[in-house]
């Protein structure tokens, strides 16, 4: 399946890239923002940059990988009442990327979900 294969690459790719822009500007988007915060940050970012090498080197088992990472980060990033008052107080750049990484997340997860169901035989 070389289409939702190649969609979950670029939903893996494009994760990575909106965590390098998230990384970039986080320090700005929250007064406060605590260094433990950041590393930790780094770390999911770190982690999903590993995950898209495995999807490029299409590494057996690569899109669990990236289903892990997914359910993982939304279980950490939904609970919190501070990302949705992004969009209350107006902050428009973090509440985009807050919700815009939540919809890649699930996106990942719906398309390794398919990946899995659809999969032919052998593969």
């Amino acid at each position: 399946m070389p289409t939702l294969d190649t969609a979950i690459a670029w939903l893996v790719y494009a994760s990575v890239a909106l965590g390098a822009v998230f990384l970039a500007v986080a320090r700005t988007l929250v007064p406060g923002f605590p260094d433990f915060l950041w590393y930790s940050i780094l770390g999911g970012e770190i982690a999903y940059l590993i995950c898209a090498i495995t999807v490029a080197l299409k590494v057996r088992g690569a899109r669990y990988f990236a289903l892990g990472l997914a359910i993982l980060t939304l279980a950490v990033s939904l609970p919190q009442p501070e990302h949705y008052s992004f969009a209350q107080t107006g902050q428009l750049a973090a509440f985009l990327i807050f919700s815009g990484g939540s919809v890649l997340q699930v996106l990942v997860i719906i398309s390794v979900a398919l990946r899995a169901v659809r999969r032919p035989k052998g593969a």
